[in-house]
């Protein structure tokens, strides 16, 4: 089996995700001239993925929201520190110290099972 990464991510034209404290008003802000309704392809995206990859920022950023956007997809979190994850969450979330090439080894990825 051949091991596919791919990317889908909001930067600012600077190249960050987030600003230095953390904070991403600057892609909430970004995401009000969208119109309604509009996924701007994330959908399609997600149709095609059998397992997400986050750092600790990133997964303690979505713990934020209204509720959990990714259902059963299997998450991983990668963090060199231990984390308390929450126990109304998905089971399909683990958390790795594994470097990202690492972790994409084919031996590495949870799959979702296609039957």
């Amino acid at each position: 089996m051949t091991t596919r990464c791919s990317v889908f991510i909001a930067t600012s034209l600077d190249g960050f995700i987030a600003r230095g404290d953390g904070r991403i008003d600057w892609l909430e802000e970004a995401n009000k001239a969208v119109p309604s309704g509009e996924d701007c392809g994330y959908g399609q995206f997600m149709a095609d993925v059998d397992a997400l990859a986050m750092g600790r920022n990133t997964f303690e950023q979505v713990l934020a929201f209204d509720s959990w956007p990714y259902g059963s997809t299997p998450v991983v979190v990668m963090s060199r520190r231990e984390i308390a994850l929450p126990p109304d969450l998905s089971p399909n979330i683990a958390v790795t110290n594994e470097t990202p090439t690492a972790m994409c080894s084919p031996s590495s990825i949870p799959c979702r099972s296609s039957g």
